[in-house]
């Protein structure tokens, strides 16, 4: 399999985040409106998808510079404890765990070497200091005034809504029933970075392209119809990945994952629940809605029993049977990983 790494720049806020399995599912519903995205056609792709995946993502991660080097801000790894805190005595670590526990982030540079060494964990502030530090004194300047309100990269924003009758343009029974949902803002300029592992055979970077620019244009995730999760494509670019050596014991995800029963030693790893909904016409279905499904969210860090993992870019496995109106209906819990 060869890896992409797809550049895009938000241009609107965000309903629903970036992660690999969601952005599986809008590329699927692209293939499955355009027959030419994929060269053996989605049902078939689909049909040997536990076997074979025909396409992997990974979670959307902003791309900084520091040094003058590309570097990517992934989540922190799970049950991660920094080198200093390991030496302190146990009172003193739990005082130092609350400080590291605002650096939810880990830089890796353009090897994809994952080091995870305290200086390369960053906080919401340090990130939001080494992209303000990349731009010039014209577009900083905004940045800083935003800045002294919230130091961060990725904000949380409080929109308001209001249902409408359409027959009677109306609220309704005459009662004003205003409800608000949380959308997420990216700074002005922040690029991020979406890693696919597919199948050369079956999808090459132009289809790739051709449907991430589509599902920009049209908008992604919650509320697209409203304006949201609208974003440009920069760039599509095959990734070096690096492969596993003989110190590498460890796998470290880039999106939620659903790990191979009897493969992995205990690992460290947060829960992530999707509650996943059709789209497209079995949005409308009587049973939109698929069954929850349990993931070890981004970040994860497994242990594999044997080596042989590492032969993929990719661990996981398919998720069957999660639908009562379509059987075919598949979600990706397979994940691209950095060997660690």
């Amino acid at each position: 399999m060869k890896v992409y790494g797809i550049t895009i720049k938000p241009s609107s806020p965000f309903g629903t985040p970036l992660k690999g399995d969601t952005i599986f599912g809008h590329f699927c519903w692209q293939a499955a409106e355009d027959r030419t995205l994929l060269n053996n056609g989605l049902d078939q792709c689909i049909g040997r998808y536990k076997d074979s995946p025909f396409a992997v993502f990974s979670s959307g991660c902003p791309v900084l510079q520091q040094d003058e080097e590309t570097v990517f801000a992934v989540a922190r790894p799970a049950g991660l404890v920094s080198e200093t805190a390991q030496q302190l005595s146990r009172r003193e670590q739990i005082l130092r765990n609350k400080e590291d526990k605002k650096k939810k982030w880990l830089l890796v540079d353009t090897s994809m070497k994952v080091n995870m060494a305290d200086e390369r964990l960053k906080s919401d502030a340090e990130l939001f200091d080494l992209f303000l530090a990349s731009r010039n004194t014209v577009d900083a300047k905004p940045l800083r005034l935003l800045g002294k309100e919230r130091r961060k990269i990725v904000t949380s924003v409080t929109q308001a809504h209001n249902s409408i009758n359409r027959l009677t343009m109306t609220t309704g029974s005459g009662e004003f029933a205003p409800f608000s949902h949380d959308n997420f803002q990216f700074l002005p300029g922040l690029a991020l970075i979406i890693f696919a592992a597919v199948d050369e055979e079956v999808l090459g970077s132009d289809q790739l392209q051709t449907a991430f620019e589509r599902i920009g244009r049209w908008g992604f995730g919650r509320d697209a119809s409203a304006g949201l999760g609208r974003f440009v494509v920069e760039s599509v670019q095959e990734q070096v990945w690096p492969q596993a050596d003989e110190s590498d014991t460890a796998c470290y995800t880039l999106g939620p994952s659903v790990p191979q029963k009897e493969t992995f030693k205990p690992c460290h790893a947060v829960p992530f629940t999707r509650f996943g909904r059709h789209g497209a016409a079995l949005a409308c279905s009587a049973n939109p809605f698929k069954k929850p499904v349990i993931m070890a969210d981004e970040g994860a860090v497994l242990y594999p029993i044997d080596r042989k993992i590492f032969a993929t870019p990719y661990i996981g496995t398919a998720v069957q049977n999660i639908s009562a109106v379509d059987k075919r209906t598949v979600a990706q819990g397979y994940s691209l990983y950095l060997p660690c």
